[in-house]
């Protein structure tokens, strides 16, 4: 493991604790794409957004174990996630999405768009990191709040420094995944006002209920059906609309 600036926070530390608790299995793949990373055992597969950062530069080694993955545990891949390395964080959250998956129960198939099109009629509502709807939902919400600091980024969306001003403010919060990659998720949810709808959303999103302590009312995320044909698609520079052999589904908080 990469151990310059490692950190981790209560919503990592969950993760982990969760993919722990799944029976043992052992690693058959580990693909790495510019996209996507994906992590297949004997008992599952998951997936978890390829995250880069600038210090990653040609010479650099951004994977220490690269070359040898498969020859660790599911869980000491899971243990990446703790990484200051943005790419081999991600290796640990597909890890952690390959054990949660396989034996998630009260899976439902609502998604994402549906539940986001449901919640934001009219109401005030702040997404965090771009989704390729945004501009759909706009219409329909009463106020919508993009916040993106990554390539995604377009005018009329903000920054962080806007999110202490606005993000108190919203009646609806959908909440990237790759928020407990980049470690931005504490401070997102130190914002978020405590009757807000909150929703993780993307294929990044682990399926487990304990994140649901954090204040999350649904999380929707992907279940892997076909290993090989997405490990084709991520090692081809797939991107999340061209990646088939997956489902979209929802895990509800229970009230």
């Amino acid at each position: 493991m990469n151990k310059e600036h490692v950190s981790s926070n209560p919503m990592i530390e969950s993760v982990i604790t969760a993919a722990g608790q799944e029976p043992a299995a052992t690693v058959l793949d580990v693909r790495i794409g510019p996209f996507w990373s994906v992590v297949t055992t004997s008992t599952g597969a998951g997936m978890a957004s390829t995250m880069r950062s600038s210090g990653h530069t040609h010479g650099s080694i951004p994977i220490a174990g690269a070359g040898s993955l498969t020859e660790l545990s599911p869980l000491e891949l899971v243990f990446l996630l703790r990484s200051g390395s943005a790419p081999e964080a991600a290796v640990g959250l597909a890890a952690a999405n390959a054990l949660l998956g396989s034996s998630v129960q009260g899976l439902s198939e609502d998604k994402a768009l549906a539940v986001l099109e449901q919640r934001c009629e009219g109401r005030r509502v702040a997404m965090i990191g771009r989704f390729p709807f945004a501009e759909r939902l706009r219409g329909r919400c009463g106020q919508l709040w993009v916040f993106e600091r990554g390539l995604n980024r377009r005018q009329g969306d903000f920054g962080e420094d806007a999110m202490e001003q606005l993000l108190p403010q919203a009646e609806v919060v959908a909440v990237t995944a790759t928020t407990l990659l980049n470690r931005s998720l504490p401070g997102v949810l130190a914002g978020v006002h405590p009757e807000a709808f909150l929703m993780m959303l993307g294929p990044s999103t682990p399926l487990t209920p304990m994140l649901f302590d954090f204040g999350f009312d649904i999380l929707c995320g992907t279940v892997i059906e076909d290993p090989e044909v997405v490990l084709n698609a991520v090692g081809q520079g797939a991107v999340t609309r061209q990646i088939k052999g997956v489902r979209r589904v929802s895990l509800w908080r229970e009230l």
